[in-house]
C-alpha cells in the first residue's frame, strides 16, 4: 500500500474517529447503546486510544517519504483496533500498579483525563506500553522492600577503614532490601560492603542505592 493510499485510510480513519466523538458529545442519546465505562475502563479510553494510534500512521506517512515500506500495510489498516487495545491494556496497567500501593483507582471526573492521556500516548508511541508493563513487573512483582520505601542509612560500623586494605563494613538502616550498589565516595564496593581499595586517606560519602533511591552516610578513609 503506497503512501498516498495509506494517507487516505488514515483519513478515513479520522474522519469516523471525529465523528464518533461529536456523536457522543452532542447526540449522546444516539449512542444508547454505549455504556459509561467498560468495567473499570472509561468510556473514552478506547477512542483516545484509536485516535493517537491513526495520528501516527499520519504522521509516518511524512515523515517517511524517502524510505516507505509498502510492506507495512497490515499495520496501518489495523492502527484503530491496535490502539483500542493498546489503550485499555494500559489503563489497567495503570489501574492495577495503584492498586499494587494500597491505592484506589479514581475512574470518575477529571481523573479520567489522565487515563485519557495515557491512551492517547500509547496508542501513538508504542514504547510507553512497554515502559508501563516494565513498571507494573517492578511494582507487583519485585520481592522485598515494599514500594516506596526510600533506604535510608543510620550508621556504618566501623565508620573509618584503612584507605588500602579491603575492611568489612556493617551498614545499618532500612528500606535496603534489593541493594543494587554500595559506593564509598566514586568508588563502588562489593555488595557485601567490604571498602574498596581507595588509593588515598580522607572523607568520603558512603552511598547505598536501592531500586527506590540512594542514602548516604559520612565515611573517612585513613
Amino acid at each position: 500500500m503506497n503512501r498516498t493510499v495509506t494517507f487516505i485510510v488514515a483519513l478515513v480513519y479520522l474522519s469516523l474517529i471525529f465523528a464518533l466523538g461529536l456523536l457522543f458529545f452532542l447526540k449522546r442519546q444516539l449512542l444508547f447503546f454505549l455504556p459509561n465505562s467498560f468495567g473499570p475502563v472509561p468510556v473514552g479510553v478506547p477512542w483516545f486510544g484509536a485516535l493517537g494510534a491513526v495520528l501516527i500512521s499520519l504522521t509516518g506517512v511524512f515523515e517517511h517519504e524517502h524510505d516507505w515500506d509498502e510492506g507495512y500495510w497490515p499495520w496501518h489498516i489495523a492502527r484503530p483496533l491496535i490502539g483500542v487495545g493498546l489503550g485499555v491494556v494500559s489503563v489497567l496497567i495503570m489501574q492495577a500498579g495503584v492498586l499494587a500501593v494500597g491505592s484506589a483507582p479514581q475512574s470518575d471526573g477529571p481523573k479520567n483525563l489522565l487515563y485519557y492521556l495515557v491512551a492517547f500516548l500509547v496508542g501513538y508511541r508504542e514504547e510507553t506500553f512497554r515502559e508501563l508493563i516494565k513498571r507494573l513487573v517492578d511494582v507487583v512483582l519485585s520481592p522485598g522492600t515494599s514500594p516506596g520505601t526510600l533506604p535510608n542509612l543510620h550508621q556504618a560500623s566501623p565508620p573509618q577503614a584503612p584507605h588500602a586494605t579491603p575492611t568489612q563494613v556493617v551498614i545499618a538502616g532500612s528500606g535496603l532490601t534489593g541493594t543494587q550498589t554500595v559506593k564509598f565516595g566514586s568508588l563502588v564496593a562489593q555488595i557485601t560492603a567490604t571498602t574498596p581499595n581507595a588509593g588515598a586517606a580522607g572523607a568520603v560519602s558512603l552511598t547505598v542505592t536501592t531500586k527506590r533511591g540512594s542514602s548516604t552516610l559520612p565515611f573517612t578513609f585513613t
